[in-house]
Order: structure tokens, then sequence, then C-alpha cells
């Protein structure tokens, strides 16, 4: 008995020292990845540095004669991502303003919903909304020549990163102890100047690590830009002044990388141009991200005196003219008949009831809170409607192929699409799995883990583009991962590209669903003789179900979503036969190549078709995320909980059964033991009777 129990120990501790071993060296191939990323772009853009020398960093653009600067491009993308910000900020924070303290919980989880749908929306629906209905409507509002500008292009980037901004201010939001607005109203302050002096205050990280995300979104998005923005004029338009590049269609950096890295003509010379253009817009994304995510921690900014003390002098010098202002309205509105050196609490309390510039105050917020969540939910119906009712009618057009699976049609796209996901949830799945595994139950709060976060966060937070291009470079021209060879295009090398753009997400939603089961499950299994292995795998994954469930959905959509990557690795048409090894176009690489084709009515036709199918199913993404899936394991709580109760019932019962039953057996025991000693009291009283009849008689 010893002996096996000693075998089975040592059985245990091997199953967890293989599985930490495994998921140990997992979670550093996937860093590997991160480096590797790095190392191939560099390698790639070492010629074009060698070609293009330092025209790279000076001001002047022109490609024929081997100049191309890097500034021009990244100025017009800095230019068009700051206008975006510059409305998508305040929008953004008051829309999650008013979802959180104004709007009644009931309704809050749908509004999240609506808001998540406008997120998930893929970014070449986006820019073909911004050529057909956007761009149509700022052309006619700002009398513009042409709606193909950086006017457009901002105001749509506004409306891609404003359900971010939203998101991730209500996650801060949430984090904020809600016992703060009544501590604040009981001091006499009014719910919405609780709201922001106190509520949005605690939460101003968690809101700028938001902004300063959308912000870098913005920046790396390339293929809804390169949809509107055609142009590579830089120098003269520059030359005529801001009114002129506001209006004009030059192209930005991702936007540029994407139009030129197939160019007729270019060379190799080019193309290694553009690698080390990727190049720079990578470390300055980096440079945002890490600065944004160190600056916000609230130990580091207890370091920076000298921070803290320039941010209370820059925010008294935005304040100082309408603080002025206020204090005249105080003075001309509020008259108090209580002396303030007397009765200095009275006199407060007082001008805290009768201040009338408090009304005002919440007025104004209120107002454009109102106006912020119009404006969301009003682009979201515009964009909906305008997809679903065009792509329905494409449906009926001549130009209709989504039941046709020859060369180049919607359902051909479709099929090549469902392939791609099978492919990269197949093998994204179980890596993630083990990665999130190792981060969450085997390693500690340590460097290891902080290093393992650092890379899988950079990544997740580079742009599409370059997970494209480095799958071009690695996956097809390194190893030939192509029927062409090194020049050609595959829906393996797609899939696989893919996959590294959807790991990071999905190994942090499945991490959040594991570090959600309550410790106290480990604890218990771990005292009932169960090993770390054992307990991951019939304790905790059993109890993340519902997270792992909801990160493969998620990871989906993100697939759908995505279009730079594929673009460069599985190519923009298909092959006459479904293969992996051919190239295949997607449903959203479908979208951006009817942008070349030569007949632009049949082209926007297809668009459509193709936006309106990438809609329903970004919609049933949508809905089985929020509502299938939490129904389904509602439902399987209520049947648990049912079971459970009725098998307490039933133990109830045979409780009581056998109470009743051990009460009769102790009050037989009882008269029995009664009976007895009764009868052996009667009994030497007849033997003693016998004995005296005995002497009688004689």
């Amino acid at each position: 008995m010893a002996n096996e129990i000693v075998s089975l120990l040592k059985k245990k501790q091997r199953s967890d020292k293989v599985s930490k071993t495994v998921s140990l060296s997992l979670s550093w191939l996937f860093s590997l990845v991160f480096f590797l990323l790095i190392i191939f772009i560099v390698v790639a853009a070492i010629p074009g540095f060698k070609a293009y020398g330092l025209s790279i960093i000076s001001n002047t653009f022109d490609m024929a004669n081997n100049k191309a600067s890097v500034w021009l491009p990244l100025c017009v993308t800095l230019l068009i991502s700051g206008l975006a910000i510059i409305i998508a900020a305040p929008v953004g924070v008051k829309t999650a303003m008013f979802i959180k303290y104004r709007l009644p919980v009931k309704y809050q989880k749908g509004t999240r919903i609506a808001i998540e749908l406008l997120a998930d929306i893929p970014s070449v629906i986006f820019g073909l909304f911004a050529c057909e209905m956007l761009g149509t409507v700022l052309k006619y509002v700002f009398h513009m020549p042409t709606s193909y500008n950086l006017i457009t292009t901002g105001f749509m980037l506004t409306f891609m990163i404003l359900p971010t901004i939203v998101s991730l201010s209500l996650n801060s939001l949430d984090g904020v102890d809600k016992t703060l607005i009544s501590a604040s109203m009981v001091l006499g302050n009014t719910k919405t100047r609780s709201i922001y002096k106190v509520c949005k205050k605690d939460a101003r990280n968690g809101i700028a690590v938001g902004v300063i995300i959308a912000f870098a979104r913005a920046i790396g998005e390339t293929m809804a830009v390169s949809m509107i923005l055609q142009s590579q004029g830089y120098n003269p338009i520059f030359d005529e002044g801001f009114g002129s590049i506001a209006t004009s269609g030059l192209r930005s950096l991702g936007a540029l990388i994407a139009a030129n890295m197939f160019a007729e003509g270019g060379g190799p010379a080019l193309q290694s141009l553009l690698f080390a253009f990727g190049l720079f817009m990578f470390c300055f994304v980096m440079i945002l991200n890490g600065v944004a995510m160190y600056a916000t921690k609230k130990r580091n900014r207890s370091k920076w005196k000298w921070w803290n003390t320039f941010e209370k002098k820059l925010g008294g010098f935005i304040t100082f003219i309408p603080m002025q202002f206020k204090i005249g309205w105080e003075h001309l509105t509020f008259q108090s008949k209580i002396d303030k050196r007397k009765n200095l609490s009275k006199y407060l309390s007082n001008r805290i009831q009768k201040n009338r510039f408090v009304y005002v105050y919440s007025f104004y917020k209120f107002f454009w809170e109102i106006f912020s969540i119009t404006l969301t939910m009003s682009f979201l119906a515009w964009i909906t409607i305008d997809i679903i009712g065009f792509g329905g009618v494409a449906l009926t057009q001549s130009t209709d192929s989504v039941f046709t699976f020859t060369n180049n049609s919607t359902g051909q796209a479709f099929m090549n699409t469902v392939l791609i996901i099978i492919i990269a949830i197949g093998i994204g799945m179980p890596l993630s799995l083990m990665i999130a595994i190792y981060l969450n139950e085997f390693v500690k709060d340590g460097k290891v883990k902080k290093t393992l976060l650092f890379f899988i966060d950079s990544l997740g937070a580079t742009p599409s583009i370059l997970f494209g291009m480095f799958g071009l470079i690695f996956f097809i021209q390194t190893i030939g991962m192509s029927a062409g060879g090194t020049a050609g295009k595959s829906i393996l090398a797609g899939a696989l590209t893919i996959l590294i753009v959807i790991l990071p997400v999905f190994i942090r939603t499945i991490q959040q669903a594991l570090q959600s089961i309550p410790k106290d499950l480990r604890t218990n299994s771990y005292a009932l003789g169960a090993g770390k292995w054992e307990t991951i795998r019939k304790i905790v994954l059993p109890a993340a179900r519902q997270g792992i469930t909801t990160a493969i959905i998620l990871s989906i959509g993100r697939i759908l979503a995505e279009t730079a990557p594929l673009y460069l690795t599985s190519g923009l048409t298909s092959s006459s036969s479904i293969s992996l090894v051919n190239p295949g176009q997607t449903l959203t690489t479908r979208i951006y190549a009817q942008i070349y084709t030569a007949n632009i009515h049949d082209g926007i036709n297809i668009m459509y078709e193709c936006a309106f199918v990438t809609m329903i199913l970004v919609l049933l993404i949508i809905l089985v995320v929020h509502v299938v899936i939490p129904s389904y394991y509602k439902h399987k709580r209520r049947q648990l909980e049912i079971q459970s109760k009725n098998i307490r019932k039933e133990q109830e019962k045979f409780e009581r059964a056998h109470h009743s039953l051990q009460k009769l057996f102790t009050v037989n025991d009882i008269l029995k033991r009664k009976n007895y000693h009764v009868v052996r009291k009667r009994k030497p009283a007849n033997k003693l009777h016998q004995k005296k009849g005995i002497r009688k008689k004689s």
C-alpha cells in the first residue's frame, strides 16, 4: 500500500514537471517570435537604408531620384491621428461617463454590446463607408472639392478609435469605489461634480492609457486609410500650406507601405525602403505605448515629483481663465447675509446650496454627455443601416456570388476565411492555453512573468501591417511557403501570420478567465491530495470554460476584421482551386481588392456584398459572446443548482427517515431492556416464594 502511494505521488510530480516545462517552453517560444519580427524587419530594412541613405531623414520625398523622407508621411499620419484623437477623446470619455453614471443598470449591458459591435467592425468596412457615405456628407458640409482627403480620413479614424476609448474608460470607471460618489455628495457636492471631480480623477490613469492606446491604433491603421488617400506628392502640397495639406489625399505612413509593397517597377530597394518605414512606425508606436504604461503607474508617478509639480502648474495655467470666470459669476449671483468671519461653516453651507454656477456646470456636463452618446449611437446605427441596406441590395445584382465557389467569388472568399480561421484557432488555442496556464498557475509575480507579459503586450500593440510584412519576408520570401515559391502567396502563410496577430489577445483573455477562478478551489484540491496539473486539468479549466469559449469567439472576430496581414501574405486574388499553398482572398481582402477594379459600379456592389456577409458574421459573434454563451452557462448553473437542491432534499429525506428508524430502534431497544429487567426482577421473587412454599410444606 505504501509503495502504491509513493508511485502515485511520483507520477503526479512528473506530470506537474512536464506540464510546467512544456508551458514554459511555449512561453519563451512566443517571446522568440517578438524578437524574430524585429530582427527580420531590421535585416530587410538595411538595403533600403543603403539605397536611400540620409534622404530618409531629410525633408524631400522623390522616389524617382532615390529620395524618400519618412518625416513627411509621418507628419500626415500624426495629423490625421491627432484630428481623430482630439474629437474621439472627449466624446469617448463623456460617453463612458453617461453609460456608467447616468444610464440605468438594466440598459448598460445592451449599450456596451453596441459599443463592442462598433469596435469589431473591420477597418475596410469603415473605409468603404467613408468613401461612399461619410466623405460625401463632409464634402458637402466643408465645401471640399473631393471627399478623398485627410479631413475625411481623420473623421473616419475618430469613429474607429472611439469604441476603444469608451471601453477602456468604462473598465477604469468600473474599478472606482462606488462609495466615493455618496461620500462626495454628503459633503455638499452635486452628483455631476462628484462624478467629474472625484470618480474621473480616480480613474484618470486608466482613461489616459485608453486614449494613448487609441492614438497608437490610429497611427497604425493602414487598409482603411489607403482606401481614401491615394497621393504621394508630398513636397508640392507641403509648400502650399496647411489648408492644402488638410484637403489633399496624401498617404499616411501605413498607407504608403501598403500601396507600394507590390508596386510595378519598384524593385527590392523600394520594398526594403518600406521595411525601413515600417521599422520607424514600430519604434514610434512602441515608445508611445511604453511611455503610457510607465507614466500611468502610481508607483512611478510618486517618484516623479517634478512631473506632478509640472502637471499641477500646467493644469492651473489652463484652468486660470475658467476659474476667474467662475469666481466672477459667483460674486454676481451669490450675496450672503451671513457674516463669514463669525460663522464660517454656516456661510459655506449656504454658499454651496445657493451657488448658481453649480447648476450651469451640471447642465454643461450633462449636455455634452447627451451629445456624445447620441453621436456614438447615431454613427453606429448609420453605418449598420448603410451596410445592411446597400449590402442587401447588392445581393440582388448580377455581381452576386455569395453562393458561387469559383475563382475570385464571394463564396470562395468565405471558404478561404473559414479555412484560415480553422488553422489559426486550431494552432492558437492549445498554444495560448498553455502559455496562459504558465503565466497564471506556475510562475509567480516576478521578473520572468513581467518580461513575458511585456513581450505579449508589446506584440499586441504592434500595428497589423508589420505582422503582414513579417509574414511576407519570413513565410513567403524565406521559407517559400507557397506554390509559387518565394514570389507567390498562400493561404497557409496568411493563416500562420494571422495566428501571430491573435495570440496576444488570445493569451490575455484566457489568462483573465483563469485568474477569475477563486483560489479556494485550488487550495481545497491540493488538500485532497491532487497535484498541480491534476488540479488545473480537473478543477480550474472546467471552471473557466465560459471565459475560454469567449476567447475563442473573440479571436474569430479578430481574424474576420484583419486585412493588412492577409493582403501581404494570402494575396488579393484566389486560385481556381482551394489549397493551402495557393493564394486566396478573404472577405476583407476581397473588399480591398475592388479599389483596383476597372468597373467601379460592379466593384462597389461586390464591396457591399462582402461587407454585408462580414457584418452578419460580426453580429452573430457579438450575439454568441454576449447572449448565447452567458445564457448557456447560466442555464447549466441553474441545472446544477436544481440538481444540488434535489440532492439536498433527498439527503434530508434520507436523514429524516434514518433518524426515525434510529429513534424507533432506540425505543425498541429501551423497551426490550425494560422488559428484560422486569423479568429478572420477577424471577428471584418467584424463586423466593417457591423456597418459602417448600419450607412451609416441610
